[in-house]
């Protein structure tokens, strides 16, 4: 089985480190396959804050060009460098956001949602706080269906953190039960990957993207399955990928997702 890792950042974006740093702690680890897909973030909304996290739109030659340049030195019959890219999705401007990527060589582009409306959710536990729970619902719902649009969209290639507004523990409501099954029979009738984001067991809720129950409801479902660290820094290019093998596993999942030109490679999990 390929180790892959194919979320991870660098400061590009919000990482600590430069691309060469997390390339070099990638082969060190031993992953067969790893990629950076740094933030790439052009909202509808003048209101969504993003300049301290995202890349700078004009970087993005310069990102690619460097990721190519270490593809090039540091490829071997042990380790492949997939090119990548983490782009918010906006449903009034999506498409012509995809548009401007088409003509890069990405193995992978990623759908993430950080914003509901011009709501952070997931930046601080301060903007979570003092909203009762009828209002958490509501960010809740606006996330969920923009996840909805980004699977009808078929423009993507994953999923990133299907369930990131619990970062902070400000959890939905049984109200939302219909609303989640209805957003994953959407990511199924799309094929839609997802990933198991290892990230999650280090923030407030303890917790990997997906947690076991949607992960075991995804599966039932058929949603696609690949396991990701959303490292940051060089130190968790690898971050508990042993239990997130046997969460997958427990879940009732036996293949995993790999990725080269824009296509989805299915191989089995051979060990937890």
């Amino acid at each position: 089985m390929l180790i892959t890792s194919y979320h991870n950042h660098s400061d590009y974006s919000d990482g600590q480190t430069s691309a060469e740093q997390m390339y070099l702690a990638a082969k060190a680890a031993g992953l067969h396959e790893f990629g950076l897909s740094d933030h790439w973030i052009k909202p509808d909304n003048p209101n969504c804050e993003y300049a301290s996290w995202g890349m700078p739109w004009e970087r993005l030659d310069e990102y690619v060009e460097e990721c190519l340049k270490w593809k090039k030195e540091l490829d071997d019959e042990n380790f492949t460098i997939r090119l990548g890219l983490e782009v918010d999705h906006f449903s009034s401007n999506w498409q012509e956001n995809i548009s401007q990527l088409q003509d890069y060589p990405f193995d992978y582009i990623i759908a993430a949602v950080h914003f509901a409306g011009d709501f952070p959710i997931d930046h601080r536990a301060e903007d979570w706080q003092g909203l009762s729970q009828e209002q958490i619902d509501a960010v809740w719902s606006r996330y969920l269906a923009k996840i909805r649009d980004i699977a009808a969209s078929q423009a993507y290639d994953f999923l990133a953190h299907l369930d990131l507004p619990k970062k902070f523990n400000f959890m939905y409501s049984e109200a939302l039960n219909d609303e989640i099954e209805h957003t994953l029979q959407s990511l199924s009738h799309n094929q839609l990957p997802i990933e198991l984001n290892t990230a999650g067991w280090e923030k407030d809720c303890r917790s990997p993207y997906p947690d076991l129950t949607l992960l075991k409801r995804s599966r039932r479902l058929g949603i696609p399955l690949l396991i990701n660290a959303d490292a940051h820094q060089p130190a968790h290019v690898q971050h508990r990928f042993s239990e997130a093998r046997a969460l997958a596993l427990q879940a009732g999942y036996t293949q995993l997702c790999r990725f080269k030109q824009r296509q989805c490679i299915m191989q089995e999990i051979t060990h937890a």
